[in-house]
């Protein structure tokens, strides 16, 4: 018997689901019994089967391993928020992990890295369980105030600019508890100019995600967003093709940064506060500055000789950024936000 919380339904399933015992030649072995649950999670998505073995709400071990299925991407796919979740932790005030998507539980049979055999999960399971989602990323209600704010700025795709009327970048403020502070990427290019910085993608809106026809659209996705996409080409020289990684190699944006990008969220890794103009001109010099460079080393102007590597690196520098903003900042006659550097005036 294991659990499946369906993100539209508003309470949790008990069900049967199949399982195998694997081959000799397998890895774990031809003892190790393995739950059918792709199914249910997706077969495209990758998994993330989480054990725990102690409950933190009650101080003490589980006598089983219980084991939380759920897609790793779910912040960033479209995946929708788990109702049947929400149902647990609405029962207490505080705040909680964004959880989405469906997500399944089952156990298995006693403790170790990683058990053999699975086993039926009881109700004095399922009381682990629902105080494993009461604990994970709870915040009580009278800290909720005390819980430290980001300013950062949301980069919005065109289905969000065009049908949702929202500007291309947002100002947004983020919990120190929100995921991007664990889980997210980076952009070469801001530390070249030692401005690190923290990026996610976001999930479509519902409105606008199945509508990339369009007229508003004008023949393009959506999804389309390249002043996120141009922050993210590889400065690294020796990064090659891989796809596992998503890594297109020097000079290119890695493959998620490429397609159905959508709109995404950036923060400094500093957590100091990034302001919609900052993130504009960093975006816009990325596009319309370093891609050019970029473009010619890896031969785009032929017949010229390409740039080499080692004097793009020279090139894309804090000096270069700081003449683009001056000029930036003049061109929109702002002489009062801050540059990316803390200076008023640059």
């Amino acid at each position: 018997m294991h659990i499946i919380f369906d993100p539209d339904e508003t309470k949790p399933k008990f069900t049967w689901l199949p399982s195998r015992l694997l081959d000799k030649d397998e890895e774990d072995g031809p003892d190790h019994q393995t739950l059918d649950y792709k199914k249910i999670i997706g077969e495209d998505t990758l998994q993330k089967d989480m054990p725990m073995q102690y409950n933190p709400r009650l101080k003490r071990s589980v006598p089983n391993t219980i084991c939380v299925v759920w897609r790793d991407t779910f912040l960033e796919d479209g995946s929708r928020p788990n109702k049947s979740i929400a149902s647990i932790t609405t029962t207490q005030p505080g705040t909680y992990h964004d959880w989405r998507g469906p997500i399944v539980v089952y156990a298995r049979a006693g403790k170790g890295l990683d058990p053999p055999a699975c086993k039926d999960l009881d109700m004095i399971d399922f009381r682990h369980v629902t105080d494993y989602f009461l604990s994970c990323g709870y915040i009580p209600p009278n800290n909720e105030a005390k819980v430290e704010r980001v300013k950062g700025v949301r980069i919005n795709c065109l289905g969000d600019v065009k049908m949702l009327k929202r500007p291309p970048f947002e100002v947004i403020e983020l919990p120190t508890t929100d995921p991007i502070f664990t889980k997210h990427d980076t952009s070469d290019i801001a530390d070249r100019i030692g401005i690190p910085i923290l990026t996610r993608r976001c999930p479509p809106d519902p409105k606008w995600a199945n509508k990339s026809e369009d007229k508003m659209f004008e023949h393009s996705s959506p999804t389309n967003n390249q002043n996120a996409t141009f922050l993210h080409q590889c400065l690294d020289p020796n990064a090659e093709f891989d796809f596992s990684t998503g890594s297109m190699g020097w000079g290119w944006c890695s493959m998620p940064w490429q397609n159905d990008v959508g709109s995404a969220i950036v923060v400094r890794k500093d957590r100091k506060p990034l302001l919609p103009l900052q993130m504009e001109a960093l975006a816009k010099w990325c596009k319309e500055e370093v891609r050019p460079i970029l473009a010619h080393s890896i031969g785009e102007f032929t017949p010229e000789e390409p740039i080499s590597k080692e004097d793009v690196l020279t090139i894309v520098c804090r000096p270069m950024f700081v003449v683009y903003w001056s000029r930036f900042t003049g061109e929109r006659k702002d002489y009062e936000t801050p540059s990316l550097y803390g200076d008023s005036i640059v």
